[in-house]
């Protein structure tokens, strides 16, 4: 029993250097991309390319890092699910949409006018 809680105590200490890591390594990112600008740009290029690199490792052997790469690869997998509509249903499922479209803002123009003229008439009866 002491030993599964020394293990967890061992795991929760390293997750938080590896969390501890991954600061220290956006830190020096920023660090480097504001303090030396005399440095050739490509070595500064490189150089934080090579941080951020080790830092999405050491992210992937985290926990939290472990349950995004299994949700990016869940959603992978829904992507690969989806039935895409065709060139011709997305092309009639358009026109439907703007013959609607039109449709409605006539039928709407058309009731406005109606319901426009209907006040003015019934303005013009009280004066």
């Amino acid at each position: 029993m002491s030993i599964q809680i020394s293990n967890q105590k061992k795991n929760k200490n390293i997750e938080k250097i590896k969390w501890i890591f991954i600061l220290i390594n956006f830190i020096l990112c920023i660090l480097i991309h504001c303090y030396f600008n005399k440095i050739n740009l490509f070595i500064r290029i490189s150089l934080i390319i090579f941080l951020i690199s080790c830092t999405i490792a050491i992210l992937i052997y985290t926990k939290k890092g472990k349950a995004i790469l299994a949700y990016i690869n869940a959603s992978k997998s829904e992507m690969q699910k989806i039935i895409w509509p065709k060139y011709k249903e997305t092309l009639y499922t358009t026109f439907i949409i703007i013959f609607v479209t039109i449709f409605m803002s006539l039928l709407l123009w058309g009731l406005d006018s109606i319901i426009f003229r209907l006040i003015a008439f019934i303005i013009s009866l009280r004066l």
